[in-house]
């Protein structure tokens, strides 16, 4: 009885394999959709459609974008993790709700590491740390002796509880000793606004929402807060190259599938992504939206993901960080 049960579950996984080669062997045999997890009109959608536009291309094949904002991402996530895994249904997703939201809220309806299959890294946006002319600081050097000199500590501002600038802020914060009070601000918009008024101090922000102040001297540029010098702003020297080694952080984004594709289907879609993120017109269109391309593969892009969420859940979680949910 124990040798029929074996066999019979071997001819069962061998039946299960042929059908996921054949699916792969067939692939794209439809439509493809790619589920963007945030509204139209914003960085990710831009991305997403620009990436879709130049996959339909290569593959000869339609492809659509689906936008399914809400709840920081997690609801377009949840829907791609649920999807048929075929290779038709993709997520091109940032780390929000990747990294970030399964660290920040308690009840998230997937493990990101379990329930995902990262595909490629697609780009990184570009963040820098500005200061407020006021606190006489010039460099990060300078902003770290200052803060441990001073009485009253820095006040940083970002766009809410949980943002990417709060969590740049509080690694900063916890890297150097320093002492930084965060300050939320309803958007990025508002914290910036604060900024220049004074409210505050400082602020780890993307680029195109502070670069026209900098320009204007109502700020100043510290450096960028990314692990590498920007192509962008070659000048501006990285935090870890002003004064913090080993400083670095990643606001990404990049493709992903439903668990269970099959491996041919993910390297032929990495071997597109790849091709894609390293075209002129991609670049062009990354730096529009302050943003660099930059492709990884599956195994790097997976590996570097888990250590994203690695590194973010310590910070969420010595600080106390909560979503709203």
């Amino acid at each position: 009885m124990k040798v029929m049960c074996v066999r019979a579950a071997a001819a069962i996984a061998a039946v299960f394999s042929s059908s996921v080669w054949a699916q792969a062997e067939e692939w794209p045999r439809k439509t493809l959709r790619v589920i963007c997890p945030f509204a139209a009109g914003g960085a990710t959608d831009i991305f997403a459609r620009v990436f879709s536009q130049r996959l339909q291309i290569a593959l000869k094949q339609n492809v659509v974008v689906d936008n399914r904002g809400g709840a920081g991402g997690m609801i377009g996530t949840e829907l791609a993790v649920k999807a048929e895994a075929d290779g038709h249904t993709l997520l091109f997703a940032s780390d929000s709700p990747v990294t970030i939201g399964p660290n920040l809220y308690r009840k998230v309806p997937y493990d990101p590491l379990k329930d995902l299959a990262p595909v490629g890294k697609v780009v990184s946006v570009v963040n820098v740390l500005v200061a407020n002319p006021r606190t006489k600081v010039a460099t990060v050097s300078e902003l770290i002796a200052a803060a441990k000199k001073q009485k009253a500590p820095f006040k940083f501002a970002s766009s809410g509880a949980g943002a990417f600038g709060h969590l740049t802020g509080e690694l900063f914060k916890a890297t150097t000793g320093a002492d930084l009070t965060h300050v939320p601000y309803k958007g990025g918009g508002p914290a910036i606004a604060g900024l220049i008024g004074g409210e505050t101090d400082l602020s780890f922000a993307t680029f195109p929402s502070v670069i026209p102040h900098v320009k204007s001297g109502r700020l100043l540029l510290l450096a960028v807060s990314n692990a590498k010098r920007s192509k962008l702003l070659p000048d501006v020297p990285t935090i870890a190259e002003a004064g913090l080694p080993g400083f670095g952080v990643d606001n990404w984004q990049g493709l992903f599938a439903p668990p269970g594709v099959a491996r041919k289907i993910l390297l032929a879609l990495d071997k597109e992504t790849a091709d894609i993120v390293r075209s002129k017109e991609f670049a062009d269109v990354a730096a529009t939206q302050g943003a660099e391309a930059e492709h990884i593969g599956i195994d790097q892009f997976a590996a570097f993901v888990r250590k994203d969420h690695a590194r973010w859940k310590q910070i969420i979680d010595k600080n106390q960080i909560r979503g709203d949910s």
